[in-house]
């Protein structure tokens, strides 16, 4: 069980997780440990978010240090899968040349321009939800669950358009698996959550509210299941990376909305 959720962990971050750690790469159960892998970022955010805020005492500064830190370790990966799926979709290009751009390393003006867009959104959403943190710290910032979540079920929706690469690593993902992994997360980060807030001396939501906000996450998943199945015949590792990106920003943004009708902000 620990062995397939270290193999998920270092396939989706660049922590170098080897010897007596990870006995034997298995990835096999992906779907369910994706969503719980997103604990290990939230955490990250967290530890980011209230040192950050320590040091510089500068909302801005410390928004950031969050991305900084988060992208680094975790996101990068998501980034350019977003960015590669830009480039290959936004332009009129027939199916052999979306592979193509897919595969190409290099970055064009479409997916630039998506990257731009989802770093400011994010950066001014989190920006936004400044004050939030102090309050309802954990829905807040578990939103590289969500994102996880979302990358989950995409091979749950539609299959892997090649045979090779990354996404077919998650071929035989099932959807109850991966509502399975969610929950788990969710459950275990709310155990997290109640710990930090005793020590932080916050008040946290009741559970629906942790539990409300991540719902919004499949969104991602069914459209860039469904983009990718229409015109590549099925997904690839690049739509997932796009997803976790998009079902942040949405997370945020449900927060900000949760928030305003909460009238905290």
């Amino acid at each position: 069980m620990f062995n397939r959720f270290l193999s998920t962990l270092s396939l989706i971050s660049r922590f170098p997780i080897k010897g007596r750690f990870l006995k034997k790469f298995d990835v096999s159960r992906m779907d369910f440990y994706l969503p719980i892998t997103g604990i290990v970022p939230a955490l990250l955010g967290t530890v980011l978010f209230y040192g950050g805020y320590l040091l510089t005492e500068s909302p801005l500064l410390t928004v950031i240090l969050m991305l900084i830190g988060q992208y680094l370790a975790f996101n990068l990966f998501h980034l350019d899968g977003l960015m590669d799926t830009a480039d290959a979709f936004l332009g009129s290009f027939d199916r052999e040349k979306r592979h193509a751009v897919l595969k190409d390393s290099r970055i064009g003006v479409y997916g630039f321009f998506a990257g731009m867009a989802v770093l400011s959104l994010k950066a001014g959403l989190l920006y936004t939800l400044f004050p939030g943190f102090f309050r309802f710290p954990a829905p807040l910032l578990a939103y590289p669950i969500s994102g996880r979540f979302s990358a989950a079920l995409i091979p749950c929706l539609t299959a892997p358009a090649k045979r090779g690469g990354l996404g077919a690593l998650a071929k035989d993902a099932r959807p109850y698996r991966a509502i399975a992994g969610f929950f788990t997360s969710l459950l275990l980060w709310n155990a997290l959550a109640w710990g930090m807030s005793a020590f932080l001396a916050v008040n946290e939501p009741p559970f629906w509210a942790l539990l409300a906000v991540p719902l919004i996450s499949p969104l991602g998943s069914v459209f860039f299941a469904r983009l990718y199945h229409r015109h590549l015949g099925g997904y690839t590792g690049d739509a997932l990376g796009a997803a976790v990106e998009i079902a942040e920003i949405l997370h945020l943004a449900a927060s900000l909305l949760l928030l305003v009708r909460m009238e905290v902000l």
